[in-house]
């Protein structure tokens, strides 16, 4: 299941599951996360459901709504580790890629690293997007 493709969907459910609540009105609240392969976040909504606050489960809520509503592959891209869709169709680097799996990558890694330059990504995501990356080589 850990490697199998996540779907929008099924986080989706998972998240609006964690805002009803079960026995005795405990929410199982950061299901989506585990799901999702984002174990710390699993536990930052479990932490914050056992302080007895509703921002957990009300977080969760949010979190649907925005996987229903993200693109797919934007979605594919943040959670199955897969590129975005070249829009362009020119035959430049694109092109390339395609048949050199390292051109691929390197030109990957030139985009994430301007990402975490541009501020948009933090230097943890960076680091874990180029690892995934750089075992796409081996």
């Amino acid at each position: 299941m850990l490697s199998s493709p996540k779907s929008r969907r099924v986080a989706a459910i998972l998240a609006l599951a964690g805002a009803v609540p079960i026995v005795g009105g405990f929410h199982l609240v950061g299901l989506h996360k585990l799901y999702l392969g984002q174990r710390w976040w699993c536990l930052i909504y479990v932490a914050l459901a056992l302080t007895g606050s509703k921002v957990a489960w009300i977080a969760g809520v949010f979190d649907a709504m925005f996987y229903l509503i993200q693109n797919p592959d934007e979605f594919d891209a943040n959670f199955n580790d897969e590129p975005l869709a070249e829009t362009g169709t020119g035959s430049g680097t694109f092109g390339a890629a395609k048949s050199n799996p390292v051109v691929a990558v390197s030109d990957s890694l030139r985009e994430l690293d301007q990402l975490r330059q541009d501020g948009l990504i933090s230097e943890y995501e960076f680091e874990q997007k180029r690892r995934k990356l750089l075992d796409r080589i081996k």
